[in-house]
């Protein structure tokens, strides 16, 4: 939980994006060095004496939102992601059962700046909506799914193309120090879980799509993962990316922003 933000570049997340006031937001924040959770009300964070997803409740302390300096929201947990999950991604490829891979714990953050490996020449930008599991499953079916799922993130799942393609195993590809930025925002959503997931590379919409056009939805991706591999508490599950990418450069900025949601920036060093 070592991952802090300044205050200012911290607000970049909330800046452009409505928050469903149904929805409840929690995140992780230093407070006077204190790890502690919060849940958004409007200008205000109301202190929770416990991780919501370990049932913490409101304590009746708070703090102004414009002074957070938020943390990593995920604890030391398994992260997950699907490949070919769109079709204006993967063409037809993809479409028997969700593909599965692993990012390295390390590779989450919750953005900011960001130093590529000094021999990665390839690296793209991957907007995504991301699952955030909160409580242990394991062979649950599609109906049952939506019952392991505590909420929802925004990620980036940076990806050097050329290690993706010369490796038998994606894990530097996709694992790498930092290349699984996320929003220090968890949505509980009431209703649907539908969102439109927006990339912008130095202010340039270069991905935009809605993720009722996913392959395999939420539901069927948790069940999947389910019954072969037991689901824990603070599990993320990147759920893939729509669209064409690029490769990054030092200088470049990418916010991937879901409404409702919130959002994740990274300046690329």
């Amino acid at each position: 939980m070592k991952k802090l933000l300044s205050t200012s570049f911290a607000l970049l997340f909330l800046s452009n994006t409505a928050i469903a006031a149904q929805n409840d937001q929690f995140a992780l924040i230093d407070h006077q060095g204190v790890n502690t959770w919060v849940k958004h009300a409007g200008d205000n964070l109301l202190h929770l004496n416990a991780s919501p997803i370990e049932s913490g409740e409101v304590n009746g302390q708070s703090s102004p939102i414009a002074e957070a300096k938020y943390l990593m929201p995920i604890k030391p947990a398994t992260v997950f992601a699907v490949g070919l999950n769109y079709r204006s991604h993967a063409g037809d490829a993809g479409a028997s059962k969700p593909e599965i891979f692993y990012k390295s714990h390390s590779s989450l953050s919750i953005g900011g700046p960001i130093q590529f490996p000094k021999d990665a020449r390839n690296v793209h930008f991957e907007g995504e909506l991301v699952v955030v599991i909160g409580k242990t499953c394991s062979k649950v079916t599609k109906q049952n799914a939506k019952d392991c799922i505590f909420g929802y993130t925004v990620g980036n799942d940076l990806t050097e193309r050329s290690w993706q393609g010369r490796d038998l195993q994606w894990w530097r590809a996709k694992g790498a120090d930092g290349f699984a930025p996320i929003s220090p925002w968890i949505t509980q959503v009431m209703g649907g879980n539908q969102f439109t997931v927006t990339t912008k590379l130095n202010g340039e919409v270069v991905q935009q799509e809605t993720s009722a056009n996913m392959i395999h939805s939420v539901e069927d991706i948790v069940s999947y993962i389910s019954q072969y591999v037991q689901l824990h508490p603070y599990d993320v599950i990147f759920t893939g990316t729509p669209g064409r990418t690029k490769a990054l450069k030092s200088g470049d900025k990418v916010v991937v922003s879901i409404d409702g949601l919130g959002e994740v920036s990274t300046q690329i060093e």
